[in-house]
């Protein structure tokens, strides 16, 4: 059976992106598939191609044109797989509405098609606070919002990775099929080695909600008391917000022990947090779950986050220990972080509990979810094929 993928891509460093590589890695591990074809977006030039065994990866529509769901039907067209798999956020195509538009349209062109079409939307972003993440738009930012939930909703099977947006969409659309995914974890779990010294991490695209600058009001504070304090802050430029990473970097450049990592290649994340004594979620407005929190708890790292809804849903739902502070106060961010330093026994105690939760949502789970998706859709658009179950491993 031949599964295509739709979905941003490495090597750009995108929450959905890192989602949509490791998931179709599990994927291709799972030996289910004859074929997987994933049909990824393009930025700048030709992006090197990450090797998956198994996995035929190609670049057929490019980010902000307004032709990207053309270029998706017409890839589809020429590939006829037996079902596709959209994995999407609400930017996926870019920073224009258009383009954005455009790419969403292929979902309910594709069930046309009597393709069977699962979506997996990372975000409802009508029930965020549009103001904060400065959605493009203006007065129209929440109509074009719920336009892009209701063509997510094309789909034959929608997989969502927060337990309440399954509830939402149980009231707002009964008779519609839905699964929740959580995030889950990228690799096997491994604690990490506790390197020398304090070193704060931030890990994620570059963005203003993104709350770099409250962290570093956090940071400064503490430095007057813990002077070998580091920080580094990486992760890739956010689509919407080109160049800011740089004039923060430029804002701070005087401010000592901050380490910029822009544009972070796959292969060297693991190290990033090996380095880390706390991994810090600062944000000031989200629009769904995190897969930093999975990876910090992956690789036994200490976890603060800002106190937002989705934040505690995630934590709560996959039962994930995590220290909150009072969302863009940088004072009790500092307090937070002071006292996960000064108490080793609040830090083990995450680590001790994250290890054990994460082993329930590794990546063979993962990928056992979506197999049963995939089935779904298969049963509900008649086809008669199946693929065959996976068994998952026992949690250590």
């Amino acid at each position: 059976m031949h599964l295509a993928v739709v979905t941003p891509f490495p090597p750009a460093i995108t929450g959905i992106g890192q989602y949509g590589f490791h998931t179709s890695r599990s994927l291709s591990d799972a030996n289910v598939f004859d074929q997987i074809s994933v049909l990824a977006g393009a930025s700048n030039g030709t992006p090197a191609i990450l090797n998956i065994p198994h996995v035929e990866v190609e670049y057929p529509w490019r980010l902000d044109h307004a032709d990207a769901g053309m270029h998706i039907m017409a890839a589809l067209q020429q590939k006829k797989p037996d079902v596709v798999w959209f994995n999407l956020g609400v930017s996926s195509f870019g920073r224009s509405p258009l383009a954005n538009l455009s790419g969403f349209s292929a979902v309910g062109r594709t069930r046309k098609l009597g393709i069977p079409t699962v979506v997996t939307l990372h975000e409802i972003v009508e029930l965020s606070d549009l103001s904060a993440l400065q959605a493009p738009g203006g007065i129209f930012a929440k109509m074009g919002a719920r336009l892009i939930t209701r063509m997510a909703l094309q789909a034959d099977v929608i997989c969502l990775t927060l337990k309440q947006y399954t509830h939402w969409l149980s009231e707002h659309d009964p008779h519609k099929k839905s699964i929740h995914i959580p995030i889950g974890s990228y690799h096997e779990p491994d604690v990490l080695t506790h390197m020398e010294g304090e070193e704060l991490l931030f890990f994620s695209t570059f963005a203003p909600f993104k709350g770099i600058e409250i962290l570093i009001a956090a940071y400064e504070r503490l430095l007057q008391e813990r002077p070998n304090l580091t920080l580094t802050i990486a992760g890739a430029e956010h689509h919407r917000f080109p160049g800011y990473a740089q004039t923060l970097i430029e804002k701070y450049s005087e401010l000592k022990n901050i380490r910029w990592l822009v544009d972070v290649p796959e292969d060297s994340v693991r190290s990033i947090f090996e380095r880390a004594s706390i991994v810090v979620l600062p944000y000031s407005a989200s629009t769904g779950s995190s897969s930093v929190l999975y990876q910090a708890a992956t690789w036994g790292k200490p976890i603060i986050a800002s106190d937002l809804p989705e934040l505690r849903s995630a934590a709560k739902e996959s039962g994930l220990n995590i220290a909150f502070f009072q969302t863009d106060n940088a004072d009790d961010l500092a307090v937070h972080i002071k006292n996960l330093f000064d108490h080793p026994e609040e830090r083990m105690t995450q680590l001790r509990q994250n290890a054990e939760r994460i082993q329930n949502i590794h990546p063979q789970n993962t990928a056992k979810q979506y197999i049963e998706a995939f089935n779904l859709a298969l049963s509900t658009t008649g086809k008669t094929a199946r693929l065959k179950s996976m068994q998952e491993p026992d949690a250590a």
